[in-house]
């Protein structure tokens, strides 16, 4: 690779192209203009030049990193399979390994093992089956303690006859073994607090005399244990980089480290010299109130988590406690009488800021000078801690950046004007005006609440305003979406055609909602949009269906509004983005406020100064800081409510449930951590049972070729599946005890296709290569055993890093052809074919609905295949309006439905159709089993999920 020579610049290159392209733009040769320039300017320059030379240990007098084999931080590296893409590394801050005194060791120097444990050692648990039946009952069932108590009874008593010794005597003995563990082990501590400010002489408010407990754990601890992982090791990244196309020499983002934001701070670390060699290490945190119980008293719960930027994306959503719990803030409950007042909202606001302040105190010295920390491969590292970015949602980011509610948290665009071009805010600028003017020309003018000290003041390198994150699920799918787009329909149809009519029109698009056609992972909605508590999957599974529901009962202009909003919020929740993307979506934006003018227009609204729909226009720089904003989104916090907050509670006896709740956690975190560990040495393969049986020399007989999950397709889910990325996309056939032996006279009985015997005659002459030579009569032709194995589904496991999957990127989901699905009604699934690989898109892929899915045998080989019926497209491109391909079922010349069989290989994945419903009414009676066979032409939805809206995107 070869490097810009110019200084300061840390850009490499595949080519010499790709280096005159930079220079060009980058680095011009312009005519020499006389410009009067400070001399402190000149000086302030000349020493930033210098500083840039400055490499670390190890570079060479040349600083080129390629040029010394032996070096183990190179400045630029390629990534990725058939070097597609490389990473230019930060020059400075590169995660250079040291020993445990904080001594850089020599590039290659090995790693110390991070245990001296041997493979057969289960402390703190005598054996493998008694870790295993402690993690089994206390995570996997959440069994009570009496529960447990009862089955250890029963299980103990059946081995009195026989002499046996219980494994645990009773739910006390396992609890203990458990905190035995040294693993995981970050103590909870707990400090109090109350009101420390003027009183009135009588009549003093309850809150003045409270006391309030904030219970937390320590984030330098919590931050050791994530960054000692083994099976973080290969998912972190140790340096700040910038990742670009190897081709095209663009660039794009993805995880965390690959942000502007952390190569900036790097920067701003590494003017100390001392710091060289260090790892930056971001501090990402979260916060929501959130609701346990309605039934009971005190329900709610103020849960703080954290999470560090040098893990990827993917760990962090996928829910492999790459975010952890460290806190439960204060809620300080008031009266109507004195919850409305100056005085208690200022208390409430600045006890959020202390606490937070207090509980991050401990990575304070660890923000200006290296502390060592081992890492997950056992070496050594100095790590320098910073604030990064704070995951919220808008009720909590004013509270955070102390702005008045209304007016936007990152930019100063005025609160009646929100769209308004502006400044961004800084942490410099606000601390400017809070000198200057007084508390209400703050709130007016600016939209600061000047009287409460940011719990980042005290933190360096830390500016509130520039760490909030950006927010897909409140600010696009619940907000912008569910709240006013949603909300907007309806009104506007009440605005033009009056209730009784719009509520005809309401009912008639919730009858089309109903109506789509089931698909793997698809919430339902029986009674279309009216119930009482939306989640936020509720918003995501209304987004996907949505869109063909409302068109030809409103105006295109509102149709294309809602196009805009789709397509940015799947454009901007991809695992990577780039310069091409980032356009795109700026275009979404452009065209979202365009075609939004029809709700203004027709008196449906009054303002679009929204702070959620506001934020849209702040996401190609957030990108730009952070990265893909799915690594970042409160859907993560939301979710680890469930595991940390929600399902404690619900074991605890609810009196005095949180001091309950911090023991679940902490016993929960230790079996996890046993859990790598054990794993790591090698000590979990295969199950419990047959690990018990080979210890007892017995052969063991045990189905271990099934590929995982292939049982399950009785299921309606989808699957992350951690396996390595090594395809694109791949189906098979389920093994599934549904299967059953047939012949293929009683298939075609089935299906009404009396002439399928000859189509599968003309399927095998194809798969033999002889069809187009074949000059013989049908009795010559290959033969085939009449006895067919008829399956009830297929899996498709494919790559699609930006829905929920595994570690690789990989996801499983089941496309399904039965008779009867669930013991209720017929299911057919639909399915993309590849019927053209040099083609993208849609271009190379045809639509077939699966009839049924059998194999045979022929000549001693097995043939997996599908009884399909073809659709064909209208058009050569989506269509206008929607942005969605539109086909239709296709027919031969005798006006037969077109049917044929393929084989499964040449299946791509699941597809989802939703009609054309134009201005046709749909009957009540229409249910979602008939939706494929009640119309004549249908939209392919590129909505149903993140790679369906890329697989389809790519066509144009």
């Amino acid at each position: 690779m070869i490097p810009c020579t110019k200084t300061g610049c840390h850009r490499w290159f595949r080519n010499k192209s790709g280096l005159t392209q930079h220079v060009n733009v980058y680095h011009p040769v312009l005519p020499s203009v006389n410009i009067s320039v400070p001399v402190e300017q000149c000086q302030e320059s000349s020493a930033g030049e210098e500083h840039s030379q400055v490499l670390p240990d190890g570079y060479g007098d040349s600083g080129n990193p390629l040029d010394d084999p032996s070096n183990s931080n190179p400045l630029a590296e390629y990534v990725g399979p058939g070097d597609r893409y490389y990473w230019n590394y930060h020059p400075n801050l590169t995660g250079r390994p040291c020993d445990s005194l904080g001594n850089f060791l020599p590039a290659g120097h090995p790693a110390e093992p991070l245990t001296d444990m041997q493979p057969d050692d289960w402390s703190p648990y005598s054996s493998r089956l008694e870790f295993e039946l402690a993690d089994f009952l206390f995570t996997r069932s959440q069994m009570s303690a009496a529960n447990i108590n009862e089955l250890l009874n029963l299980w103990n008593a059946s081995l009195l006859s026989t002499g046996g010794q219980p494994i645990f005597r009773d739910s006390g003995e396992m609890y203990k073994t458990i905190d035995s563990t040294p693993l995981g082990d970050v103590q909870w501590e707990k400090f109090s607090t109350s009101y420390t400010g003027e009183r009135p002489t009588e009549n003093v408010p309850p809150w003045m005399n409270d006391t309030y407990d904030i219970w937390f754990r320590s984030p330098k601890e919590v931050i050791r244990n994530m960054l000692s992982r083994p099976d973080f090791s290969d998912a972190i990244d140790y340096r700040p980089f910038r990742e670009y196309e190897s081709a095209t020499d663009s660039r794009q983002w993805e995880d965390f480290m690959s942000g502007d934001w952390a190569w900036k701070q790097a920067d701003t670390i590494s003017r100390d010299p001392a710091t060289h060699g260090s790892t930056f290490v971001p501090i990402i945190l979260g916060s929501d109130k959130t609701t346990v119980s309605v039934a009971t008293g005190q329900n709610d719960y103020y849960p703080l988590y954290l999470s560090i930027g040098n893990i990827r994306n993917k760990v962090r959503r996928a829910h492999r406690n790459g975010v952890i719990l460290i806190a439960f803030l204060a809620i300080p409950h008031m009266d109507k009488e004195h919850a409305s007042t100056d005085a208690f909202r200022r208390f409430r606001r600045q006890l959020f800021h202390s606490s937070l302040a207090y509980i991050l105190h401990d990575l304070m010295p660890g923000m200006t000078e290296p502390i060592v920390m081992r890492f997950g491969d056992g070496h050594y590292c100095r790590v320098i801690f910073g604030l990064g970015p704070y995951i919220a949602d808008y009720e909590e980011q004013v509270l955070l950046a102390c702005i008045v509610r209304g007016w936007c948290v990152k930019c100063l665009a005025m609160r009646q004007a929100l769209d308004t071009d502006a400044l961004y805010r800084s942490r410099e600028h606000a601390e400017a005006l809070i000198e200057e003017f007084d508390l209400k020309n703050l709130r007016d003018e600016y939209g600061i609440i000047g009287d409460i000290i940011p719990f980042t003041s005290g933190f360096p390198r830390a500016d509130i305003y520039e760490l909030i994150a950006p927010d897909i699920l409140h600010q696009i799918i619940k907000g912008t979406f569910k709240d006013h787009l949603v909300e907007w329909v309806e009104s506007y149809l009440k605005a033009m055609h009056g209730t009784a009519k719009a509520n005809a029109i309401l009912d008639d698009i919730d009858r089309r909602i109903a109506a789509v056609a089931p698909f793997t992972g698809l919430r339902r909605f029986p009674e279309g949009r009216h119930f009482k508590q939306w989640t936020g999957n509720d918003s995501k599974a209304l987004m996907k269906v949505y869109l063909p529901a409302i068109e030809g009962h409103v105006p295109v202009e509102i149709v294309r509004t809602f196009r805009a909003l789709l397509e940015f919020t799947y454009l901007v929740r991809r695992n990577v983005i780039t310069e091409e993307t980032l356009v795109t979506i700026e275009d979404a934006i452009n065209r979202f406020h365009k075609h939004r003018e029809i709700f203004h227009e027709s008196g449906t609204v009054q303002t679009f100064s929204l702070p959620r729909q506001h934020a849209m226009k702040h996401y190609p720089d957030l990108i730009r800081l952070f990265g893909a904003p799915n690594g970042l989104c409160t859907s993560i916090t939301e979710s680890k409510h469930i595991d940390a907050v929600k399902d404690p509670y619900r074991r605890t006896n609810r009196n005095k449930p949180l001091g309950q709740m911090l023991i679940i956690n902490q016993h929960l975190d230790k079996l996890a951590a046993s859990r790598r560990d054990f794993s790591r040495r090698g000590m979990l393969e295969g199950s419990c049972l047959t690990a018990t049986m080979q210890l007892f020399s017995t052969r063991a007989h045990s189905n271990t070729s099934e590929a995982p999950g292939l049982n399950r397709c009785n299921e309606d889910t989808d699957e992350a599946v951690d396996c390595p990325t090594s395809i694109e996309a791949h189906v098979e056939l389920a093994r599934t005890p549904r299967t059953y032996l047939i012949t293929l006279s009683k298939l075609a009985a089935e299906l009404n296709l009396q002439h399928l015997p000859t189509i599968l005659e003309e399927f095998l002459l194809q798969q033999l290569d002889a069809y187009d030579n074949c000059d013989s009569d049908l009795p010559e032709w290959p033969t085939y055993g009449n006895k067919i194995t008829v399956v009830n589904a297929a899996a498709a496991l494919f790559y699609a890093p930006s829905d929920i999957s595994g570690i690789g990127g990989m996801r499983r989901e089941y496309i399904r052809s039965c008779h009867s699905w669930q013991n209720g009604a017929p299911r057919y699934d639909c399915a993309f074919v590849n019927t053209d690989s040099g083609l993208k898109g849609m271009y190379g892929l045809d639509i077939v609905r699966i009839l049924a899915f059998f194999s045979f045998v022929s000549q001693s080989k097995r043939y997996p295949c599908a009884v399909v019926r073809w659709f064909d497209r209208v058009g050569d491109k989506p269509d206008t309006d929607t942005g969605m391909w539109i086909v239709r079922p296709a027919f031969t010349a005798q006006r037969r439905p077109s049917i044929g069989i393929i084989h499964v290989d040449t299946l791509y994945r699941a597809a989802h159709l939703i009609p054309l419903y134009a201005t046709r009414p749909v009957s009540r009676n229409l249910k979602p089993h008939h939706s494929y066979d009640s119309f004549t032409a249908f939209y392919i939805n590129k909505f149903i999920d993140h790679h369906a809206f890329s697989l389809l995107s790519d066509s144009y």
